[in-house]
């Protein structure tokens, strides 16, 4: 029975994308946004503030940005990648960019990366920044964030105006 759907879709002119690893939030917030036009985005993790937003049951529904992100990437949805990158930039701060900037999600997205690391360095004369850097570079060169590396190359390229691949 499952061919006979994919074949019927794919005489339409649809296709059909196999994804996982998606939240039900993020799958219940992308089918309310292709049918409306309206995303409901939650805060990062490393925002300090509470997301009063996650306790609202009335409304859009709403999802991670980063995982909606992760979704528009892989459907080819430029539109709502371009609006989960927004709402990512948004929610950064002198106090989570470096958290943010070297985190696991930011070494798999080169546009997500090259964002953070122009936004760290707007915010390089912080205090949050300036003390916390040298702890993440540090934490890079021990191995113990070797998904950074690329963060941190990149972060050296801008600070020196090297122009050159990630």
């Amino acid at each position: 029975m499952v061919p006979a759907v994919i074949g019927e879709s794919l005489k339409r002119g649809s296709r059909v994308v196999l994804v996982k690893g998606v939240a039900w939030k993020t799958w219940n917030a992308f089918i309310y946004y292709c049918y409306t036009g309206i995303v409901n985005f939650t805060n990062l993790r490393s925002q300090s503030t509470p997301d009063e937003q996650s306790r609202l049951e009335d409304g859009p529904p709403h999802c991670s940005p980063k995982s909606m992100y992760q979704l528009a990437k892989k459907l080819n949805n430029e539109p709502l990648s371009r609006l989960a990158l927004k709402a990512i930039e948004t929610r950064l701060s002198a106090a989570n960019i470096l958290d943010e900037a070297f985190s696991e999600f930011t070494s798999r997205h080169d546009a997500i990366k090259e964002m953070e690391i122009a936004l760290l360095l707007q915010y390089k004369s912080t205090p949050a920044v300036s003390h916390g850097l040298p702890a993440k570079i540090q934490a890079v060169a021990m191995g113990n964030l070797p998904h950074a590396a690329s963060a941190l190359t990149v972060l050296y390229q801008q600070i020196t105006q090297i122009p050159g691949q990630n």
